[in-house]
C-alpha cells in the first residue's frame, strides 16, 4: 500500500533526525534540513510526534527500572556483596590470627634461683609456686594448658583450680596434677614426687602412677620407683628449715651443700653409717654443723672457706679438740 510505505518511510526518517539530535548538537544546516523536512509534509509531524512519544515512554520505563535496581541494591543484604563479604573475611582472619596464635602457644616465663636463694611466684591462674635453692623452670600458659619444665632442683606447688591441666614436665617423666598441693624434686640423678592434698598422675615410660594425699614417689633408677608414705609436712625449705629423719650423715651434707657454697669431706667410710634426725634453720649453717658434731662425736675441719672435713673426734686421752669452729 502506497499510504503505507510512505508512513513507514516517514517513521524511519523521523527516528534518524530524533537520533541525531539526542546523540549530539546538530549543525546549522542539520537544523535547516530538519525544518524543511518537517514542513514538506503532515506525515512528517505525525511521525516525529510517534517517535517523541515512543521515546517518552521509553524514558519513563528506563527511570522506573533504574529506581528498583538502586532500591534492591540498598536493600541486599552486606553478606550478598561478595566484594564486601571477602574484605570482611579477610580483616576478621587478620584480627583472629594473632588471637588464635597466643592461645595455642602462649606466654613463656623462666625463673632461676641461685644458691641459697628461694622465691615465690603467683602465676597467671593464681596458682602458686615456690622455687627452692639452684632450681630453674619455665612455664608456658596458653588458652589450652599450663606447663611447668622443671630444668633443675626442687618446686612445690599449691594448684588452683582450672579446667586446664597442670603439667610438670623433668627427667622424661610428666607429672599431671588433679587439683593439689604437691612437690617435684630433680637433683643429683633423683626425682621425687610428694603429694600433700589431692592427688597427682605421675607418667613415665614404664607406665603410670596415681599419687594421692600423703604419699611419695622416688625414682631411683631409670626402672625402679620406691612408693612411701609421708613423713611430716612437704617442702619445709619454705619455712626456712631442714627437717631429716634418720637420714643417713652423707645425705644430710649433700643437702645442706645445696644451700650453701660448701664441699664436705668424710675421713672414715664408717660415718657414712651414722644417722641424723631434726629441724635445723637453713640460714644457720655453723649451727647445724655444731648439732651434728655434738651429737655424732665428730669434729669439723675448716680446710678452706669452702671445704669443710669432718672426722671422729679425738679419744679421751688425747687433746679435745673443739668439735667446731
Amino acid at each position: 500500500m502506497p499510504g503505507s510505505n510512505n508512513c513507514d518511510d516517514a517513521d524511519a526518517k523521523a527516528r534518524h533526525w530524533f537520533a541525531c539530535q539526542q546523540s549530539r548538537a546538530l549543525s546549522a544546516e542539520e537544523r535547516l534540513a530538519l525544518a524543511e523536512w518537517l514542513a514538506a509534509s503532515p506525515h512528517h509531524y505525525a511521525a516525529w510526534g510517534r517517535v517523541e512519544r515512543d521515546w517518552q515512554s521509553l524514558e519513563c520505563f528506563r527511570g522506573g527500572l533504574s529506581g528498583e535496581l538502586a532500591k534492591a541494591r540498598r536493600q541486599r543484604p552486606w553478606y550478598r556483596n561478595a566484594v564486601y563479604f571477602r574484605r570482611a573475611l579477610a580483616a576478621l582472619v587478620l584480627a583472629i590470627l594473632p588471637l588464635l596464635h597466643y592461645g595455642w602457644t602462649g606466654t613463656t616465663q623462666s625463673w632461676q634461683t641461685t644458691v641459697g636463694e628461694r622465691r615465690h611466684i603467683v602465676l597467671a591462674d593464681s596458682a602458686q609456686l615456690d622455687l627452692d635453692t639452684a632450681t630453674r623452670i619455665t612455664v608456658t600458659q596458653s588458652w589450652f594448658k599450663r606447663l611447668i619444665e622443671l630444668q633443675e632442683g626442687e618446686i612445690y606447688l599449691d594448684v588452683a583450680p582450672d579446667w586446664r591441666p597442670l603439667v610438670v614436665m623433668t627427667a622424661d617423666t610428666r607429672i599431671r596434677d588433679v587439683g593439689t598441693r604437691f612437690s617435684v624434686r630433680n637433683t643429683a640423678g633423683k626425682l621425687i614426687v610428694q603429694v600433700a592434698e589431692g592427688a597427682v598422675e605421675v607418667t613415665h615410660q614404664e607406665g603410670n602412677l596415681l599419687l594421692r594425699s600423703g604419699e611419695m614417689a622416688t625414682r631411683l633408677a631409670v626402672n625402679q620407683w620406691q612408693l612411701a608414705k609421708l613423713q611430716g609436712e612437704i617442702a619445709n625449705w619454705r619455712q626456712g628449715v631442714l627437717v631429716f629423719n634418720r637420714h643417713p650423715l652423707p645425705d644430710v651434707l649433700q643437702e645442706l651443700a645445696r644451700y650453701h657454697l660448701v664441699q664436705f669431706e668424710l675421713t672414715d667410710s664408717d660415718l657414712a653409717k651414722k644417722q641424723i634426725s631434726g629441724r635445723f634453720r637453713l640460714d644457720e649453717l655453723n649451727t647445724t654443723l655444731c648439732i651434728i658434731a655434738e651429737t655424732l662425736n665428730l669434729q669439723v675441719e675448716h680446710l678452706a672457706p669452702a671445704r669443710l672435713r669432718l672426722s671422729p673426734a679425738p679419744t679421751q686421752r688425747q687433746a679435745q679438740p673443739r668439735p667446731c669452729r
